[in-house]
């Protein structure tokens, strides 16, 4: 099976913002690469951009209200 590529991206955080992560990943035992991509994709299907067809039970990939 050919394994998949991948793309490296940086981020710039703030002490502060850093050391948040640090303790939240150390708490709860993840990885930051695994946790930040994570939270990426979560956003991005939040917000219903990309990747996943829309539900027929949204309008437009959306909750309907």
């Amino acid at each position: 099976m050919a394994k998949k590529s991948q793309t490296k991206i940086s981020v710039l955080l703030s002490d502060a913002e850093y050391a948040r992560l640090d303790a939240y990943c150390h708490d709860r035992g993840y990885k930051k690469s695994t946790l930040v991509a994570r939270l990426i994709r979560q956003y991005l299907d939040m917000e219903g951009y990309g990747g996943q067809p829309p539900s027929p039970f949204t309008r437009g990939g959306r909750p309907s209200r």
